[in-house]
């Protein structure tokens, strides 16, 4: 009994697994001494007893070790429980991280926004505050052209009051000529009585005809005298009104007034009567002059018709008309109020000095003549300019108003969206109230404990019947293992020692077999129902994000090797070519490429699900839905269900209409159909359970005009003068057809190609009434009309290669494949292989061998758009390559891979389409002329990376988190249209 109380002393389970066996060894050692010297009668009667010792003591030791197991297991799930726990606290708290996170970016927006809002206000003040400005400056303007007028008006005056005394003079000088006619009548009347007196016959002739001549010369002066003073007043007249037209056409005379008066004195009236005698003294002799010339002309022209009758007497008459009289004489003659008369006016000194004052008043009429011409440029040109500024201002007063107007649009819209979002947020807090306070003031209410309680009992329930089955198994499987020797004849000893599993030479191994098998931890002998492979706990950090991390690291290296290979140039997002990247030696600038597509928008495309993915796009363009601009139709949606976004291109962050389809099965392809007999423009779409759908491109989009359910999915629809082709998943094409003013979806024509196995038709290419099918590695020539195979021809050489696209530029077909980096060119008629070209070297060199660990090397999507093959790789990566075309019909598009360039914006998983939107601009374009002339090239694909930056995504976002980055996309670029068109299919 002193081993039974040595075992169970202490008040805790320690149990020795190898204490029965030791017991049983020293009771062994000690009855076979017993038996030695007493015998073997002695003991017969303890052997019951030591039986039933050693009985109970192994199940005791049994109970004991099964209880310890218990123990263990209930440990195991306390702290499974307590992992569990801790594990659903820290997602309660990335969770309150995260809705404060939004909340603080929310915040942040709003701030944003009133901001942006305050600096608009600020802006709309500053314009009003210039265009008061402005307004003031209009009205001071008109205040100097009211003064200028007024100035001018007062020049008028006193150019009539000029004209006044001008006419005074006028009258003065006919006075004047009057009393000279009659002095030069006595002088002539004196002359011919000295030629009288002489009493000779020959100059009686001469005599008669000199007082005619001077008659002839009185009248001619006369005469010309009236002329002159018509003439003059004809040329008054319009120097005048010449002078009233440049004084009404230029009132923009600044500063005359001060001028005039500065120029002309206070004295006016003293110096109009000045300026009256000397332009009286002016006047009176220009007639004069012209009298005397005009009567030798007339003299003259007498002479040449006397010429014989006047060579004879020409001394003599030379003698009577000179005058041999002295000043003396004549004058003594004169009466003497005659001589008075003419002395009023007749002195020369005061005849220079007005002369003089007249040349020094015309020179300071000159000077300020000069400064109103100088005025008045200066005045056209301050107006020019201020009508420049203010047409400048209205322009930017309308720029600022559209700006106002878009925010204002804009701020609606993020209105709009907070109220949503509150929404939200007030929805979840009355589901959940307790998710407003902290996690550290939330009870532990009854409804938690309940169901923590029945979470635990259901895992009790499942671990016991893990453990029973494990049992059960076992069992079998040692029953099966082991089989149990023929018992034989044999003392009560042997039969001990069997029931005890103990002999002389198994007492030093057994004891070694239960220390080794008591050495191992208790969980390695747990069975595999144990709560240890049944946790339910998330994977760790490390695990989870490693591949974050060795994505992270592949776009690291791309970044150096772009970085080291294509160097800093690049052009509106692109690389330069290949080709140029080579030359680095060489410092001298190299021409840049033409016609590089620009890049104007990268747009996350709104939908309502963040984990949809992309699945296709069509552009339709205004010729189809009627509308001004091009729309972009793109199915979105996860793998059960499709979803569609009409978007405009050119305007970002707008969506014009989004729509679910029913929800029967994805969408695989959509196509564009032009307006045909009656109905309009449509839209179709194709689902893989078979179903064609038909929308309208316009208005009611989310209504289904038509629809029709195949026997097998809808992989491709191609529309082809009037017909739209379908191909399906089985190997056959789908005709449909236009009839009285709706399309027969009914009535449809159907073509097998009969190439087993069965493979979905993915690509077809219309083009001149004729078809190009893509089946497995052909290519089928399908007339259009007959519904017949004309030609057909292998694309490469393995058979289990599918053609995957075809796109037509010139008279070639550029062809691609799955799973292949090759691309061929192909003659339309004749279907002749022209040009073979593999991209692998080519994204080796732009991307390095990093690039290709993203995932194998394959063409995802093609397009010829603008002269360009546009390729799109599974790794997200696009690249543009130019094409020798000429020709719209003959040219063959011929392309090399040193002209091609890398786009260094692309998607983080496979480019789904490239295709192109005409008919619509970038608002940033749209004053330049080029702009008219120019489309948008959109890619779609999910994520967004930069090369040259690398993975921007923050080191502690979890896996399980869809960052913005690696939601859908598209990339628009916006290129020139060459006069030679490539479309792409």
């Amino acid at each position: 009994m002193d081993c039974g109380e040595s075992f169970c002393g202490s008040g805790e389970l320690e149990l020795d697994p190898d204490i029965v066996s030791e017991e049983a060894g020293k009771l062994y050692s000690e009855l076979q001494s017993v038996v030695e010297t007493h015998g073997a009668d002695v003991v017969e009667s303890l052997l019951p007893i030591l039986v039933w010792v050693l009985e109970g003591l192994a199940s005791c030791r049994a109970q004991l070790r099964e209880r310890e197991e218990t123990s263990e297991k209930e440990k195991g799930e306390r702290e499974e429980l307590l992992d569990r726990y801790q594990s659903e606290k820290t997602l309660r708290r990335q969770s309150q991280e995260r809705y404060l996170e939004l909340d603080d970016q929310f915040e942040q927006e709003r701030r944003a926004m009133r901001s942006r809002e305050n600096e608009r206000e600020k802006r709309e003040r500053e314009l009003e505050k210039k265009a008061r400005e402005q307004a003031d400056q209009l009205m001071a303007l008109e205040e100097q052209k009211s003064n200028l007028s007024r100035e001018l008006n007062s020049l008028k005056h006193t150019h009539n009051k000029l004209v006044l005394t001008h006419r005074d003079l006028l009258e003065k000088k006919k006075e004047w000529e009057s009393e000279a006619s009659a002095f030069r009548n006595h002088v002539h009347s004196k002359y011919s009585e000295a030629v009288s007196n002489q009493g000779q016959t020959d100059t009686s002739s001469s005599e008669e005809h000199c007082p005619e001549a001077g008659s002839v010369n009185d009248s001619t002066s006369t005469t010309i005298t009236n002329d002159n003073k018509v003439t003059d007043a004809e040329v008054n007249h319009n120097n005048e009104s010449f002078i009233s037209e440049i004084i009404s056409s230029t009132p923009e005379l600044a500063h005359l007034k001060k001028c005039v008066e500065t120029s002309t004195p206070v004295c006016l009236k003293t110096m109009t009567s000045e300026i009256n005698s000397s332009l009286f003294d002016e006047i009176k002799q220009d007639p004069e002059d012209k009298n005397e010339e005009d009567g030798d002309q007339k003299l003259k022209v007498g002479e040449k018709t006397n010429v014989e009758t006047m060579e004879n007497d020409s001394d003599c008459l030379e003698y009577q008309l000179r005058n041999t009289d002295s000043v003396f004489s004549e004058l003594s003659e004169l009466s003497r109020d005659y001589v008075e008369n003419v002395d009023k006016g007749a002195s020369v000194r005061d005849s220079s000095d007005q002369f003089e004052q007249i040349l020094s008043q015309y020179e300071e009429l000159k000077c300020s003549h000069e400064m109103v011409d100088t005025a008045r440029k200066a005045l056209i040109s301050r107006v020019e300019e201020l009508t420049n500024e203010r047409s400048a201002l209205n322009l930017e007063l309308v720029s600022c108003r559209e700006t106002i107007t878009r925010f204002e649009g804009k701020i609606k819209e993020m209105e709009e969206e907070s109220k949503r979002l509150q929404k939200e947020l007030e929805m979840f807090q009355s589901e959940n109230p307790d998710a407003s306070t902290p996690t550290s003031l939330r009870r532990f209410s009854r409804s938690e404990m309940a169901r923590v309680v029945m979470e635990k009992n259901q895992y009790k329930e499942r671990l016991f019947e893990l453990q029973e089955a494990v049992r059960r198994s076992q069992t079998l499987k040692v029953t099966k293992e082991e089989h149990p020797p023929v018992e034989g004849k044999g003392s009560v000893w042997s039969r001990f020692n069997r029931f005890l599993g103990l002999t002389k030479g198994q007492l030093g191994p057994a004891t070694a077999l239960a220390v080794t098998m008591s050495s191992t931890p208790a969980p390695a002998q747990a069975p595999a129902g144990s709560p240890k492979h049944l946790s339910t706990k998330p994977p760790q950090t490390e695990n989870s994000s490693s591949p974050r991390l060795r994505k992270r690291e592949l776009y690291r290296e791309i970044r150096s090797h772009v970085w080291g290979t294509l160097g800093k140039k690049q052009l509106h997002g692109w690389s330069m070519p290949l080709a140029i990247t080579n030359i680095k030696q060489n410092f001298e600038p190299l021409p840049e490429p033409k016609d590089v597509p620009i890049l104007i928008q990268l747009r996350l495309l709104d939908q309502r699900d963040a984990t949809a993915k992309l699945t296709c796009a069509v552009a339709v363009p205004p010729e189809i839905s009627g509308e001004q601009t091009c729309s972009v139709w793109a199915v979105t949606g996860p793998a059960s269900s499709s979803d569609v976004t009409v978007i405009d291109p050119a305007r970002s962050n707008t969506i014009l209409d989004q729509f679910s389809l029913p929800p029967t099965s994805p969408a695989l392809c959509i196509c564009a159909v032009p307006p045909t007999g009656n109905t309009l423009g449509t839209v179709w779409i194709g689902t893989q359970d078979g179903g064609v759908l038909i929308h309208s491109s316009s208005s009611s989009r989310r209504h289904c005009l038509q629809s029709v359910n195949l026997s097998e999915g809808v992989h491709s629809l191609t529309y082809s003068q009037d017909e739209v082709v379908a191909g399906l998943a089985d190997g056959t094409l789908v005709f449909f057809s236009h009839n009285s003013g709706m399309w027969d979806l009914q009535s449809h024509e159907v073509l097998s190609l009969d190439t087993p196995p069965l493979q979905p038709i993915r690509c077809c290419l219309a083009k001149e009434g004729c078809l190009w099918v893509g089946y497995w590695n052909k290519v089928y020539m399908i007339s259009a009309k007959q519904r017949k195979i004309q030609k057909s021809f292998s694309v490469s050489e393995r058979n289990e290669q599918q053609v995957r696209f075809l796109c037509a530029a010139g008279s070639g077909v550029w062809a691609s494949c799955r799973l292949d980096s090759i691309l061929r060119l192909f003659d339309w008629t004749t279907g002749r292989p022209l040009q073979e070209v593999d991209l692998s070297s080519m994204v080796t060199k732009a991307l390095g061998s990093a690039f290709l660990s993203l995932s194998p090397l394959q063409i995802t999507a093609m397009s010829v758009v603008s002269g360009r093959l546009w390729v799109g790789t599974g790794s997200g990566a696009v690249f543009s390559i130019p094409l020798s075309l000429t020709s719209e019909s003959c040219s063959i598009p011929y392309c090399s891979l040193a002209s091609a360039q890398l786009c260094y914006h692309g998607h983080r998983q496979a480019v789904k389409f490239i295709i192109s939107a005409p008919g619509c601009y970038s608002a940033s374009n749209s004053a330049d002329g080029a702009a008219t002339s120019s489309q948008l090239i959109l890619s779609g694909g999910e994520g967004y990376i930069n090369f040259r930056i690398g993975d921007d995504g923050s080191d502690g976002a979890s896996e399980y988190v869809l960052q913005r980055s690696e939601r859908s996309h598209m990339i628009i670029w916006q290129s020139p249209i060459l006069c030679v068109p490539s479309p792409a299919l």
